[in-house]
């Protein structure tokens, strides 16, 4: 009898904690529960954090008209997602409730690396090759005021003045020049040194052989090679560097102020990164400016005009 009574004294203590447990449980689905049909949470200010790239007024423009006067507790981070992929820049969004009526929304953006020109068309795309945008979308998004949308021709019929509207609209600045002529005109390297027309952003081109779909990869990988490149490049030589070639391997860079350097293939960046800005410094304190580099094999540099 006594060895009953001692082996269920641990089995009473035990109770306590399970009950505990279940409570702690409970009283948050509980208050979740009745939050989410409680009129006391509804959504009256949005807040948004985290645009560099993005337009803040816009983001809260799409947010207030999708969850102004909603329940607090009824949003969610996808659906937030969801709402802000107009934005072409959004690459996440994280949300935070601050009770009782405020979403706060932090939002984490694609950073562009180089314009890829594929075909006729040109893309922004990240440093692993992902296709943001096109450079119009791009253009139109970090205009400080929206394009106005062109008014249908009076001749046109109506089916046709809105297939002009859409065409104008998603039109490639880079797809005609200001004399209107075609973007074909010209070589691939007149065309990398031009870039797209009314660029948005200071970033170096290049062109691409692969598919290119917007939310994709690229899948080239002479394109791979050139992004490794830009992205191994200090800030300093990547805000000057204007367009980048790949022909069978071996790249070629092109700076605003010069000089054209020779890279060679995609290997040992850093031996040639260093040697790039040895030799530019050389010239810095000459007084000169180099014109024509070749750091293929970065251990025997040669550049133009020769420095006495």
């Amino acid at each position: 009898m006594t060895r009953a009574r001692r082996a269920s004294r641990p089995r009473f203590r035990l109770l306590p904690t399970v009950l505990l447990t279940l409570a702690i449980l409970a009283v948050p689905t509980a208050v979740y529960a009745w939050g989410r049909t409680s009129s006391s949470f509804g959504i009256a200010t949005v807040r948004v954090t985290g645009t560099h790239l993005v337009p803040e007024k816009r983001a809260l423009r799409l947010l207030r008209e999708e969850y102004a006067g909603r329940n607090l507790f009824g949003v969610t981070g996808g659906d937030v997602r969801k709402t802000l992929a107009p934005l072409c820049f959004v690459r996440g969004a994280r949300i935070d409730r601050d009770f009782p009526e405020t979403l706060k929304v932090t939002i984490a953006e694609y950073e562009p690396a180089a314009y890829a020109l594929a075909g006729d068309r040109w893309y922004v795309v990240d440093r692993e090759g992902y296709v943001i945008c096109s450079a119009a979308v791009a253009a139109q998004q970090l205009a400080k005021k929206p394009a106005k949308k062109p008014s249908p021709s009076p001749t046109a019929s109506s089916a046709g003045g809105v297939e002009a509207d859409a065409a104008a609209a998603v039109q490639d600045p880079g797809e005609a020049g200001s004399d209107g002529a075609p973007a074909q005109a010209g070589s691939v390297l007149e065309r990398l040194i031009a870039g797209p027309g009314k660029a948005a952003l200071a970033l170096p081109r290049m062109a691409v052989t692969g598919k290119v779909r917007e939310g994709r990869v690229v899948s080239d990988k002479a394109a791979a090679e050139m992004l490794s490149v830009i992205a191994a490049l200090p800030r300093s030589l990547q805000r000057s560097l204007t367009a980048v070639q790949n022909e069978d391997g071996q790249l070629t860079l092109r700076f605003a102020e010069g000089p054209v350097t020779t890279w060679g293939d995609a290997e040992r960046t850093l031996a040639k990164t260093v040697a790039l800005r040895t030799v530019l410094r050389q010239y810095a304190d000459a007084g000169k400016r180099c014109t024509q580099l070749d750091v293929s094999i970065p251990d025997r540099t040669l550049a133009k005009p020769v420095l006495q």
